[in-house]
């Protein structure tokens, strides 16, 4: 494999990092198992040395059925996106945090790919959820929704 030099590999994750951003990160380490996942970025702000992020799920039967967990998600039709061609759940509930370096240190050893930029209504979506969401700490609200 190309070892590629360390300034393009910062740029390049530099002028891709941004909110609505999804990231395909491999071995994901969750508090249970180490998987591959989709990651939707959520900082307003992705300078900052702390990146929020929603989890997808493409196994959307036990969500898609229980009411009152709906809120909490936005749906992603299938194929709506060319990287998701599975129905896909974005799960709203829970902000989870990585840092930036590690994100970029991921994307230098090519265990992080750049998927694309979600579309705008899905964006607001998320941003809709976070803004009402008893689930997500005030602190994480001001970094996602850019709030002083």
């Amino acid at each position: 494999m190309i070892k590629l030099p360390e300034r393009l590999v910062n740029e390049a994750f530099d002028r891709q990092i941004r909110q609505g951003t999804v990231l395909y990160y491999v071995q994901l380490p969750l508090k249970t198992e180490t998987k591959n996942k989709f990651l939707v970025l959520l900082n307003r702000d992705c300078s900052c040395s702390k990146i929020y992020y929603f989890l997808t799920t493409s196994q959307t039967k036990f969500y898609v059925s229980n009411r009152k967990l709906r809120k909490y998600f936005v749906f992603v039709a299938e194929n709506a996106v060319s990287f998701f061609p599975l129905p896909t759940l974005i799960d709203c509930r829970y902000a989870e945090s990585i840092s930036r370096d590690k994100l970029r240190e991921k994307y230098g050893n090519r265990e992080l790919e750049f998927k694309g930029m979600l579309p705008e209504p899905f964006i607001t979506k998320i941003t809709d959820i976070v803004k009402t969401s008893r689930l997500i700490p005030k602190r994480t609200k001001k970094l996602v929704l850019g709030i002083e």
